[in-house]
């Protein structure tokens, strides 16, 4: 019996002293819990010892400026292609001793594959700073009534543009202000293609869906499905004409010439291709102007090139599955949702997850207005940079530095802030269905979609063959009834909010 004492007072002893782990240390007695954070990074992934250099700083602010004495931060950086694999895999393990506030792709999908907590009990005390700012976008955080994310405040509504090598498009003699959309890019591309016959002024066409579905308002809801226009109806999205049209311009531009001929086969992100020259042109989406993308690729490209910038676009508003959301294995969430509210409300932390830290990754000019890199140093070569991540955490609206060489992360909250709030809204904004009974038939059509959905986006293969045999694939595999269950849903969900 006293042996049996002993033993289960030590566990007891154990349990007391266990904190929210972070990469599987567990925290004792008076020490504070250790909050692990991965963040997505759509550039390099920083080196370990330039990472750790940002998390000292950001847990000497949290102890030595805020007083904060309960937690203090682990910071893990991915890159955005490894993060939507690994992450659900690792949340998927159940393991303890694994990340504690993640970025969330799929907040339907995660939260019914329990990889997320309901934050509703934090809505009111540690998050309600934020709560309060963010309250009208909410609705992007919610599934099943309960609220599983934080949605980023950020210009999620884009202005899409192509940017371009500005020096060969205007010795070619391009008129670029009768370029409007991706139609009349078109025309353009059909004259650099005679001026330039082995170069290319596309890198993908896997982005012309973005672009007809806001010609057409045509707002994706749940991925497979889509309203168009102002009706509450719901369609299989694959067969709404903005998803055709998008595949056959792809398949056009493919076939003429125009865009990179590797497609769905390279590997390389958009930005990298045009920023080393392969490309001579990018279609990308900024909440920012044209004047100022140009002057940041003009600045930050590896090759000399000068560049121009003109909009074919610009989003409606959309339901945004992305945001931040505390792991089911974090032991102390509390403390993280108090550190996913300080991504809202406090410049200095968010500014360091993004610009990386003083002194390693830039430095103030004499009268501490702006910011510039480090002696030898630009935006290919600092150890910590996540610029071009901004868009995806916390408030982007009002936390940037601004540095002397210009705009380097893409955004402007000022300029992204106009656009968010003139932006149309769909019908069905801020809703966001259960998969619960149809969960067969959401693996089954999603299987379908990694199949043939990029081959088709990238204009890989002719849509006249291969389409007729996605549409079937996705009605063999249940698409119709994912459709009927979303709309059951969403009609109850008008009930309530309109």
């Amino acid at each position: 019996m006293k042996k049996l004492l002993v033993v289960l007072a030590a566990l007891l002893l154990l349990t007391s002293m266990t904190g929210c782990s972070g990469g599987g240390n567990e925290q004792k007695g008076d020490e504070p819990s250790v909050i692990t954070i991965d963040m997505s990074t759509l550039f390099i992934v920083p080196a370990l010892e330039a990472t750790q250099k940002v998390e000292d700083q950001i847990n000497d602010y949290l102890l030595n400026t805020l007083g904060e004495t309960d937690y203090k931060i682990h910071l893990r950086i991915t890159s955005i292609g490894d993060y939507l694999q690994s992450i659900p895999m690792e949340l998927a393990g159940g393991a303890d001793g694994s990340v504690d506030i993640v970025q969330v792709f799929d907040v339907a999908g995660w939260s019914d594959n329990g990889y997320i907590i309901p934050l509703d009990p934090y809505l009111d005390n540690e998050l309600k700073p934020t709560y309060e700012m963010i309250k009208p976008i909410m609705g992007n955080g919610r599934v099943g009534g309960q609220t599983y994310m934080m949605p980023r405040y950020f210009g999620t509504v884009l202005d899409w543009k192509w940017i371009y090598n500005k020096d060969l498009v205007d010795a070619a003699g391009i008129d670029v202000s009768k370029i409007t959309d991706i139609d009349t890019l078109g025309d353009a591309l059909a004259e650099l293609k005679v001026a330039y016959p082995d170069e290319h002024f596309l890198v993908y066409c896997d982005q012309f869906n973005r672009l007809y579905n806001l010609k057409t308002h045509t707002s994706q809801v749940g991925t497979y499905t889509a309203t168009v226009g102002d009706s509450t109806t719901l369609y299989d999205y694959y067969e709404t004409d903005a998803f055709k049209d998008a595949i056959y311009k792809a398949y056009e531009f493919r076939q003429k010439g125009y865009a990179d001929p590797e497609g769905s086969a390279n590997t390389l992100s958009h930005d990298a291709v045009v920023m080393g020259g392969s490309a001579k042109g990018v279609i990308m989406g900024h909440s920012n102007d044209p004047e100022s993308i140009a002057t940041m690729f003009s600045t930050t490209n590896t090759y000399g090139a000068n560049f121009g910038a003109v909009t074919i676009g610009i989003d409606d508003l959309a339901t945004d599955t992305l945001g931040i959301g505390i792991s089911h294995a974090c032991k102390d969430p509390a403390s993280a949702a108090k550190f996913i509210n300080l991504l809202y409300t406090d410049q200095f932390v968010w500014d360091s997850l993004i610009f990386g830290a003083e002194g390693q990754d830039y430095e103030w000019n004499e009268d501490h207005t702006k910011i510039r890199y480090p002696e030898g140093l630009d935006f290919n070569t600092v150890p910590y940079n996540c610029m071009y991540s901004c868009g995806m955490i916390g408030n982007g609206f009002d936390f940037f530095l601004e540095y002397e060489s210009g705009n380097e992360t893409g955004s402007n909250g000022e300029y992204g802030k106009i656009l968010f709030e003139k932006a149309s809204v769909p019908p069905l904004y801020g809703f966001i269905p259960v998969t619960t009974n149809v969960l067969n038939e959401v693996t089954a059509v999603s299987n379908v979609v990694e199949q043939y959905s990029s081959v088709l986006m990238y204009g890989d293969v002719n849509p006249d063959e291969k389409y007729p045999e996605f549409i079937a694939a996705l009605k063999d595999a249940g698409i119709d009834r994912i459709v009927a269950d979303f709309q059951a849903q969403a009609d109850e969900w008008v009930k309530v909010n309109k």
